[in-house]
Protein backbone atom coordinates (compact mmCIF):
# COMPACT_ATOMS: atom_id res chain seq x y z
CA UNK A 1 0.00 0.00 0.00
CA UNK A 2 1.60 3.44 -0.76
CA UNK A 3 0.52 6.90 0.57
CA UNK A 4 1.19 10.31 -0.44
CA UNK A 5 4.18 12.19 1.64
CA UNK A 6 4.68 15.92 1.77
CA UNK A 7 8.45 17.60 2.20
CA UNK A 8 8.03 19.67 5.82
CA UNK A 9 8.06 23.06 4.66
CA UNK A 10 11.81 23.46 7.04
CA UNK A 11 13.21 20.99 4.02
CA UNK A 12 11.86 22.25 1.41
CA UNK A 13 14.04 24.64 0.33
CA UNK A 14 17.14 22.81 0.88
CA UNK A 15 14.96 19.87 -0.70
CA UNK A 16 14.35 21.73 -3.97
CA UNK A 17 17.92 23.01 -4.28
CA UNK A 18 19.01 18.92 -4.00
CA UNK A 19 16.88 17.64 -6.70
CA UNK A 20 17.61 20.54 -9.25
CA UNK A 21 21.24 19.84 -8.18
CA UNK A 22 20.96 16.07 -9.38
CA UNK A 23 18.70 16.91 -12.00
CA UNK A 24 21.54 18.96 -13.77
CA UNK A 25 24.10 16.14 -13.99
CA UNK A 26 21.44 13.83 -15.45
CA UNK A 27 23.28 13.85 -18.82
CA UNK A 28 22.57 11.09 -21.39
CA UNK A 29 25.40 12.09 -23.51
CA UNK A 30 27.32 12.06 -20.27
CA UNK A 31 25.85 8.86 -17.88
CA UNK A 32 28.56 9.35 -15.70
CA UNK A 33 28.81 12.99 -15.08
CA UNK A 34 26.58 12.70 -11.37
CA UNK A 35 28.79 9.72 -10.24
CA UNK A 36 32.00 11.69 -11.42
CA UNK A 37 30.63 14.81 -9.68
CA UNK A 38 29.58 12.66 -6.59
CA UNK A 39 33.07 10.95 -6.80
CA UNK A 40 34.56 14.46 -6.56
CA UNK A 41 33.06 15.91 -3.96
CA UNK A 42 33.20 12.99 -2.13
CA UNK A 43 37.04 13.10 -1.71
CA UNK A 44 37.43 16.67 -1.50
CA UNK A 45 34.63 16.24 1.71
CA UNK A 46 37.48 13.43 3.01
CA UNK A 47 40.29 15.88 2.52
CA UNK A 48 38.07 18.64 4.30
CA UNK A 49 35.11 17.91 6.73
CA UNK A 50 33.84 21.20 6.71
CA UNK A 51 34.34 21.98 2.91
CA UNK A 52 30.50 21.99 2.78
CA UNK A 53 29.29 23.78 5.60
CA UNK A 54 26.08 25.92 4.74
CA UNK A 55 25.30 23.47 2.34
CA UNK A 56 23.31 20.48 3.29
CA UNK A 57 21.72 19.96 -0.24
CA UNK A 58 25.39 19.15 -1.23
CA UNK A 59 26.83 17.53 1.51
CA UNK A 60 23.43 15.37 0.67
CA UNK A 61 24.50 14.57 -2.78
CA UNK A 62 27.91 13.77 -1.34
CA UNK A 63 26.16 11.47 1.16
CA UNK A 64 24.39 9.63 -1.25
CA UNK A 65 26.11 6.56 -1.65
CA UNK A 66 27.87 6.74 1.61
CA UNK A 67 24.93 6.29 4.16
CA UNK A 68 22.06 3.97 3.56
CA UNK A 69 18.48 5.85 5.44
CA UNK A 70 15.61 4.12 7.04
CA UNK A 71 13.05 6.01 5.25
CA UNK A 72 10.15 4.27 6.56
CA UNK A 73 11.40 4.50 10.61
CA UNK A 74 12.53 8.05 9.96
CA UNK A 75 9.74 9.68 7.88
CA UNK A 76 7.32 9.48 11.09
CA UNK A 77 9.88 11.23 13.38
CA UNK A 78 10.69 14.38 10.75
CA UNK A 79 7.06 14.68 8.86
CA UNK A 80 5.29 17.43 11.58
CA UNK A 81 8.82 18.88 13.05
CA UNK A 82 12.20 19.11 12.73
CA UNK A 83 13.42 15.50 15.08
CA UNK A 84 16.25 15.51 17.12
CA UNK A 85 19.71 14.27 16.23
CA UNK A 86 19.37 11.26 18.47
CA UNK A 87 16.43 10.49 16.78
CA UNK A 88 17.78 10.61 13.50
CA UNK A 89 21.30 8.82 13.88
CA UNK A 90 19.28 5.66 14.60
CA UNK A 91 17.69 5.68 11.08
CA UNK A 92 21.16 5.74 9.66
CA UNK A 93 23.30 2.87 7.66
CA UNK A 94 26.83 4.20 7.36
CA UNK A 95 28.99 2.17 4.55
CA UNK A 96 31.91 0.90 6.72
CA UNK A 97 34.68 2.80 4.43
CA UNK A 98 33.34 5.96 5.69
CA UNK A 99 32.50 5.64 9.43
CA UNK A 100 35.39 8.16 10.27
CA UNK A 101 34.28 10.71 7.71
CA UNK A 102 30.35 10.47 9.47
CA UNK A 103 31.89 10.72 12.64
CA UNK A 104 33.44 13.62 12.19
CA UNK A 105 30.74 14.92 10.17
CA UNK A 106 28.36 14.16 13.03
CA UNK A 107 30.66 15.87 15.58
CA UNK A 108 31.60 19.03 13.96
CA UNK A 109 28.80 19.48 12.18
CA UNK A 110 25.99 17.83 13.40
CA UNK A 111 22.80 20.17 12.45
CA UNK A 112 24.20 19.93 8.59
CA UNK A 113 24.39 16.44 8.95
CA UNK A 114 21.09 15.78 10.35
CA UNK A 115 19.74 18.30 7.39
CA UNK A 116 21.31 16.63 4.98
CA UNK A 117 20.59 13.08 5.96
CA UNK A 118 16.42 13.96 6.34
CA UNK A 119 17.13 15.29 2.64
CA UNK A 120 18.06 12.01 1.81
CA UNK A 121 15.36 10.01 3.55
CA UNK A 122 12.82 12.60 1.33
CA UNK A 123 14.58 11.67 -1.86
CA UNK A 124 14.60 7.96 -1.09
CA UNK A 125 10.98 8.08 -1.11
CA UNK A 126 11.15 9.80 -4.21
CA UNK A 127 9.18 12.91 -3.51
CA UNK A 128 8.59 14.85 -6.88
CA UNK A 129 10.00 18.76 -7.09
CA UNK A 130 7.33 20.30 -8.37
CA UNK A 131 4.82 18.84 -5.73
CA UNK A 132 7.24 18.05 -2.53
CA UNK A 133 5.04 14.97 -3.03
CA UNK A 134 6.04 11.00 -3.06
CA UNK A 135 4.98 7.64 -3.09
CA UNK A 136 5.76 5.28 -0.30
CA UNK A 137 6.15 1.45 -0.64
CA UNK A 138 6.15 0.16 2.67
CA UNK A 139 6.38 -3.33 1.16
CA UNK A 140 9.73 -2.49 -0.14
CA UNK A 141 12.75 -3.40 1.90
CA UNK A 142 16.22 -2.44 2.91
CA UNK A 143 19.18 -4.15 1.42
CA UNK A 144 21.48 -3.89 4.22
CA UNK A 145 24.45 -6.00 3.14
CA UNK A 146 26.91 -3.63 2.39
CA UNK A 147 25.88 -1.10 5.25
CA UNK A 148 26.30 -1.80 8.95
CA UNK A 149 24.61 0.30 11.49
CA UNK A 150 26.50 1.29 14.80
CA UNK A 151 24.98 4.47 16.42
CA UNK A 152 28.10 4.74 18.59
CA UNK A 153 30.44 5.82 15.56
CA UNK A 154 28.38 9.17 15.63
Amino acid sequence: MSKTVSVPAYLADDYQMLTENIESYQDPEDPDAFKNYVDSLLGQLNKTPGFLDGMPDQLAICLLYVVKVNSAKLLPLCSDYEPQWEDVKTCVNVHKNFRDLVSTLSNEYQEQLKTALLLLCFYDLGAAEEEFHADVDESEEQDDDEYQQDSNDY
